[in-house]
């Protein structure tokens, strides 16, 4: 804090008051709050997306393992994530309620809005895919080519919704940019995995019930990869004001 001099005699000013994080200023105190809110904002939708993430971690391999234990813990951790999603909506509105924010702040706001449903969207996809697993027998068996591509697609699925949430937390714009480039990989993965599970069907029907519950799981994985691009889109929309797209998916 400088200080103003007249005839040599210093005059202190009174501090102005400390600006908000965006937005016009405010008394002192009322920037604490703020501050406090935003911080505990962001880290709930952290932890949500920590949750979200270690159910689509498992996901595949609860499947191509038939897993049915773990299959059983995953439908359960779905619970958890939509408490957590309420918790956090509850969180935001509080947030625009008492603190009105505006500008760059205003848009943080939404943006968790938005990451909660997506998140949560990954969540039960992840969910549908244990469901999955608990509904086909121990003796199906997948062929070689099928479960090269599923663990490839969740490969791709998981690092890309992993990077969204590295992207969001950092508001990196150029990640989260890469990121919707990175979309049409699960697209044509999925393709793949849907020509070779047709082909296998034709040729050896013996275990079309095996290999139609891949079908869902594929679309279950690409989903994900989808909502980890409307992530994408909300950092961008974050960092730079970027509205996403009236059409992404649910």
């Amino acid at each position: 804090m400088g200080l103003f001099t007249r005839k040599s005699k210093p005059i202190p000013v009174p501090p102005a008051p400390k600006s908000r994080i965006a937005g016009d200023g405010g008394p002192p105190h009322t920037l604490t709050a703020f501050e406090e809110a935003l911080v505990g904002l962001i880290k709930r939708a952290g932890q949500m997306g920590d949750s979200v993430l270690k159910m689509v971690d498992a996901s595949a391999l609860v499947f191509l393992e038939h897993n049915a234990s773990r299959a059983k813990e995953l439908i359960q951790a779905d619970l958890n994530v939509d408490a957590q999603k309420d918790a956090l909506l509850a969180q935001a509105i509080d947030v625009l309620v008492r603190h009105q924010p505006v500008a760059s702040d205003l848009r943080l706001v939404l943006a968790v809005e938005h990451l909660a449903g997506d998140l949560e969207r990954c969540a039960d996809h992840a969910k549908n895919i244990a469901k999955r697993a608990l509904s086909v027998t121990t003796s199906g068996k997948l062929d070689p080519t099928i479960d090269k591509l599923i663990r490839s697609l969740h490969q791709a699925v998981r690092a890309m919704l992993d990077d969204a949430l590295k992207a969001f937390t950092a508001r990196n714009a150029n990640l989260a940019f890469e990121l919707t480039q990175r979309d049409s990989i699960p697209d044509a993965i999925y393709d793949d995995l849907f020509h070779a599970v047709i082909a296998r069907l034709q040729t050896d029907p013996s275990e079309a019930a095996m290999d139609v519950q891949v079908l869902f799981v594929g679309k279950s994985l690409e989903r994900i990869g989808d909502h980890a691009t409307n992530i994408a889109d909300e950092v961008r929309f974050l960092a730079r004001g970027e509205v996403p797209s009236a059409t992404r998916p649910k």
